[in-house]
């Protein structure tokens, strides 16, 4: 089941009614994606952030309802939610767009059978993904810069029987997934990869590293991740603010389980939401 209703700056539309004008589409800046659990939004604060950073690499001053941490905008997604009656959780989509030098917005729901953040049951299967190396730049730490290669990267995942593609600078350092940030477990020491060689900021790294903290787990952002530290990991796990973690089952011929993932996997769901 899909939204029922979009909010269109405050006014709220019928969604089978609604098409998106193509003036609107072709003005959209970015989409962000956020989660909500239970009405909450685990990861405001840092969405807010990057959605402001990315409205200054755009050269434009935020809107009036992204003041005062967002609360405006933030009460306008609740709105969404409670006209929608999703309860549960929800993917939202929040359209930004520039429109006679005056942002405006569209944001749209969809409903998640789940009331947390549930660590998949059977793991991931990943492999490297060579063909497009991801070059650093100031806007490959962020998803819309990043979006082009991740496309190439989603394309070329159906031709194989993996989950997921882990993604290369030009140095051969891994970087990530398609909108998951990556995460190598060896004894009590994380590695994941640093944003100063190119890999994407999530806005759930923050809460991970609080959650490795709380289990008793050093975390160390590295920019020279190789295969020989997936090879030799213990565990292997991947992150969003939309699925929460996902624990990796396979990568080449190392097979991974995951009793650590669940311990980090349960303090993460204690400490987002509250």
């Amino acid at each position: 089941m899909r939204t029922n209703f979009l909010l269109n700056n405050g006014q709220f539309e019928q969604a089978n009614e609604k098409v998106f004008p193509f003036d609107f589409l072709e003005n959209v800046l970015f989409c962000e994606q956020i989660r909500s659990v239970r009405n909450q939004l685990p990861f405001w604060n840092e969405h807010l952030q990057l959605i402001e950073l990315k409205l200054r690499l755009l050269g434009i001053n935020p809107a009036p309802f992204l003041q005062n941490r967002g609360k405006e905008l933030k009460r306008q997604i609740e709105r969404t939610l409670t006209k929608n009656k999703f309860f549960k959780s929800s993917h939202i989509k929040l359209y930004l767009a520039l429109e006679n030098e005056t942002i405006s917005y569209v944001i749209q729901a969809n409903p998640i059978e789940s009331t947390s953040f549930a660590l998949n049951t059977v793991g991931l299967s990943v492999n490297i993904f060579e063909k497009a190396p991801k070059d650093f730049s100031f806007l490959s730490s962020l998803d819309f810069g990043s979006m082009p290669i991740w496309k190439i990267a989603e394309a070329e995942k159906l031709k194989t029987n993996y989950d997921e593609l882990l993604l290369l600078n030009s140095k051969h350092a891994i970087l990530e997934t398609p909108g998951k940030n990556l995460y190598v477990v060896s004894g009590n020491q994380v590695l994941t990869p640093s944003p100063t060689c190119g890999a994407y900021i999530d806005p759930v790294q923050s809460a991970i590293a609080k959650t490795l903290k709380i289990s008793g787990m050093e975390l160390t952002a590295t920019g020279n991740l190789r295969e020989e530290n997936l090879l030799k990991a213990d565990e292997v796990f991947v992150a969003n603010s939309l699925s929460g973690i996902e624990w990796v089952k396979a990568f080449k011929q190392k097979r991974y389980f995951n009793k650590k993932v669940k311990v980090i996997q349960q303090e993460f769901n204690r400490l987002v939401l509250v």
